[in-house]
């Protein structure tokens, strides 16, 4: 749901996220040779958020906040959680630059992410960076494909009663490269988009490191004149 913003020459929006997903973790326990593995469907932490964007020709850019509203399936202990379990509030820039004449789109987002502590296991996290990329080519109004990354950084140590003091800060840190592809159509009146990425992630430091695919539907919360 948007509204213009005349004045200011930007556009208010308003965005709201259930994910849905199925984790399926497997790993070592270090520093001993035993493995452990998991695996869950279900129902994560919604997001709320809100952003102002702006448009100039061929650029788009936006800024904005969201938050983690921590309501989702939690279960304490278990290795393949979905939702977070905590309050987070991450404040981000992106900007886009798509040619009109040949459909070649870069884009690129970055913002900072501030966590609260983990009821259930009084853990909270650092604050992380990251950052996101897209290389992207629109064959249509209605599909494109392209190559996508991201990197993330954690900026402050862990903190809470319930880190072991054997972890320290624990400071997180991985990349990852990988493939994405959008297809877009209308259900009468409401335009939908649709997504899925692929990633691979790689040189992890202090978190666990794998592949995962992600698939979006995104649509208007509200279409001016419905």
């Amino acid at each position: 749901m948007g509204f213009s913003l005349a004045g200011y020459g930007g556009s208010l929006a308003f965005t709201a996220t259930v994910p849905i997903g199925g984790p399926d973790i497997t790993g070592r326990i270090v520093p001993s040779p035993l493995s452990a593995s998991d695996s869950i469907t279900t129902l994560g932490d919604p997001v709320l958020g809100t952003f102002v964007g702006w448009h100039s020709g061929d650029f788009h850019w936006q800024t904005g906040v969201s938050v983690n509203v921590p309501v989702g399936d939690y279960h304490e202990g278990d290795i393949a959680n979905l939702s977070f379990n905590h309050w987070a509030a991450d404040i981000y820039a992106s900007g886009t630059w798509l040619n009109s004449a040949t459909g070649l789109e870069l884009s690129a987002a970055t913002g900072i992410t501030f966590n609260g502590e983990d009821t259930a296991t009084r853990y909270k996290n650092g604050t992380d960076f990251h950052f996101e990329g897209t290389i992207d080519q629109h064959f249509s109004k209605a599909f494109d494909v392209g190559l996508v990354g991201y990197y993330y950084n954690q900026l402050t140590d862990d903190s809470g009663s319930g880190v072991p003091p054997v972890l320290g800060g624990f400071r997180g840190e991985v990349a990852a490269i990988g493939a994405t592809a959008g297809y877009n159509f209308q259900v009468g009146k409401l335009p939908v988009s649709t997504r899925i990425k692929y990633y691979h992630e790689f040189d992890a430091k202090n978190r666990l490191e794998g592949d995962s695919v992600f698939l979006t539907v995104a649509m208007p919360l509200w279409v001016a004149g419905h």
